[in-house]
Formats: structure tokens, C-alpha cells, sequence
């Protein structure tokens, strides 16, 4: 399979799948625009109590967020 067949399997793709069930929960997490010395980066912290407990975070550059409305 090449690049191409496999970008026009992915456009052809519906927007909402309608029915599939691929295993994941959805969750809002809180964004937080981190800055300091030279980098600009993002704190994502979950709305879940027992997750941050758990020290569940994320912090990623705003390069490497994409959103998947946007980009899919």
C-alpha cells in the first residue's frame, strides 16, 4: 500500500463513526499555557481527582498538539 491509496483511505473515512466503539473514554482535560525561559509549552492536568492523585499530566510543546477536528 502507498502513501496515496492510504491518504485517499483516510479522506474517505466518515467524520463521526457512527456505532464504532474503539475502546476509549472521552475525558476533558484542562489546558494550561506554560512559559518560561525560552520554550512556550502546555500543561494538560485531568478534570478526575483520583487521576491527579495518580500524577496523571501531560506537557507538550504547542507544535506537537494537533486538534483532530482540524487534522484528521
Amino acid at each position: 500500500m502507498n502513501r496515496n491509496s492510504l491518504e485517499g483511505e483516510w479522506d474517505g473515512q466518515p467524520d463521526d463513526p457512527v456505532g464504532d466503539d474503539l475502546g476509549y473514554e472521552l475525558d476533558e482535560w484542562e489546558r494550561i499555557r506554560a512559559t518560561g525561559g525560552d520554550s512556550e509549552k502546555f500543561l494538560y492536568l485531568p478534570g478526575d481527582e483520583e487521576l491527579l492523585r495518580k500524577e496523571a499530566f501531560v506537557v507538550a510543546s504547542p507544535g506537537a498538539v494537533s486538534d483532530l477536528v482540524d487534522n484528521r
